[in-house]
């Protein structure tokens, strides 16, 4: 993405629209004089004289007519964000007022940025390491409290230290590995090859334990994806109003009203989920239906856990789900809806759904709504368990790279059972450390670390 380390760069670091105040950053060599071009103090000092992190009131000019009265701060290399020198304006908040400042400063010598290009610069000015880059973007788009803890920890560095205290260790057996090489005679390895192994093992344990919490934590990060799934007309729309406190889908007693898959986020004790209601599920010769139905299967097939209604009041409940359920990944929870129409809250469930955990509930009763949540949220703290863990891989990309390092790792330690040499255990043991440095940005291929980058908005 940065295609010179010497040019300086200018964007927006606030969200479009209207709004009390705008902040244009600009980030380089040149930030400051740019900004002094077109930027007059109230104070009749020049922006280069200006107090280091110190807001200045003062007046943007165009054309020697003032346009706006704003405020400046300058952070001087190497104690800003980019480790760069850094000058913020702090404009009003017109769509048109804040394009027209970036455009000064455009014109002054600045380049519009790149997604993602100030927090880019920070890491590889060595400001930050790329679990803190991913966490600044994480940051803005957090969905709760626990998911927001979680990335203020990454950004704080605790989980660069936690994956450090793993890489200590691993290093520490590695440089007696290489001792022995250069110096054969002295058999180095072997006769610290208890306290080797010991190193390996718990280095082993504590990333297997790193990896485990990468689930949990890239569902607090995420969210957890919940499909209402079901035959048309069991009351999935009146289920989802109900667990969003909203009326947010269509209830209408024709079936088939659904026909596309709806989503909306909501919160339960804390844990982001995203809840996804799906057209009825059945046999149909109406072509968008039919489309409708392919939709909500591919939901069904990607979902974290699958609620499955059932109209409890109809003889015919017991009728075979519509999709195999031989092909679920996800837990399903059984939602025996429309209690509130039954003459008894006893049914029997039949044999084929017997596997099944299930919930009698009527979807307008606030009460069977809780319960249900309830329901919901042990379904999801029995597979990632309770969030205890205050660092936590949060992305697919940190879980990958820490695999291949315990893959690394499990081979090293069986090259060190076998006795087979230190150049191989060299080998095995440079490839953990070197996928280790792929999680926190010091070895990661430029590729990734633009695909990356690029995720993150203009301006951050």
């Amino acid at each position: 993405m940065i295609t010179s380390y010497n040019d300086t760069i200018a964007g927006i670091a606030t969200a479009p629209g209207e709004a009390g105040v705008s902040i244009i950053r600009i980030s380089g060599e040149q930030a400051i004089s740019l900004v002094d071009s077109f930027f007059r103090p109230k104070n009749n000092k020049s922006v280069k004289e200006l107090k280091n992190r110190y807001l200045t009131f003062g007046s943007i000019e165009k054309d020697g007519k003032t346009i706006d009265e704003a405020l400046v701060c300058v952070m001087r290399k190497p104690n800003s964000f980019t480790a760069e020198d850094v000058a913020e304006i702090h404009c009003h908040g017109g769509m048109f007022l804040t394009q027209t400042v970036l455009e000064l400063a455009l014109q002054a010598g600045a380049r519009l940025s790149n997604p993602g290009e100030f927090t880019q610069r920070a890491f590889l000015n060595g400001r930050i390491d790329l679990t803190q880059a991913e966490a600044t973007n994480d940051i803005i788009r957090a969905k709760s409290i626990a998911g927001l803890e979680l990335v203020v920890n990454q950004l704080k560095g605790k989980l660069y230290e936690r994956i450090s205290i793993i890489r200590d260790k691993i290093s520490w057996v590695l440089s007696l590995v290489n001792a022995g090489i250069d110096f054969p005679e002295e058999d180095t390895v072997f006769t610290n090859f208890d306290e080797i192994n010991s190193k390996l093992a718990e280095a082993e344990q504590e990333l297997k334990k790193l990896i485990d919490s990468a689930d949990t934590g890239i569902k607090i990060r995420e969210g957890y994806h919940v499909v209402l799934a079901g035959q048309p007309n069991v009351g999935k729309s009146s289920l989802m109003n109900g667990l969003l406190e909203k009326s947010r889908a269509i209830v209408h007693s024709v079936p088939g009203t659904t026909r596309d898959t709806i989503e909306e986020s909501f919160l339960i004790k804390g844990v982001p989920v995203s809840l996804i209601d799906t057209a009825g599920i059945h046999s149909t010769t109406d072509l968008i239906e039919k489309e409708g139905i392919k939709r909500a299967e591919t939901a069904v097939k990607q979902a974290d856990l699958i609620l499955w209604v059932l109209d409890a009041t109809d003889p015919d409940f017991d009728t075979p789900l519509p999709i195999s359920t031989d092909t679920f990944i996800a837990p399903v929870l059984l939602i025996l809806n429309k209690k509130d129409l039954m003459n008894q809250n006893i049914i029997d469930i039949p044999k084929p759904l017997q596997k099944f955990k299930h919930v009698l509930i009527s979807a307008l009763d606030e009460q069977d709504v809780r319960k249900l949540k309830n329901e919901i949220f042990e379904v999801i703290t029995g597979k990632t368990g309770i969030f205890t863990e205050e660092t936590m891989l949060t992305n697919l990309r940190q879980k990958i790279s820490a695999e291949k390092a315990l893959e690394a790792l499990k081979t090293s330690k069986l090259t060190l059972s076998h006795r087979e040499g230190e150049e191989l255990l060299a080998v095995d043991l440079s490839q953990t450390l070197l996928a280790l440095g792929e999680i926190v940005g010091e070895t990661t291929p430029d590729d990734m670390l633009n695909q990356i980058f690029s995720e993150f908005c203009i301006g951050k």
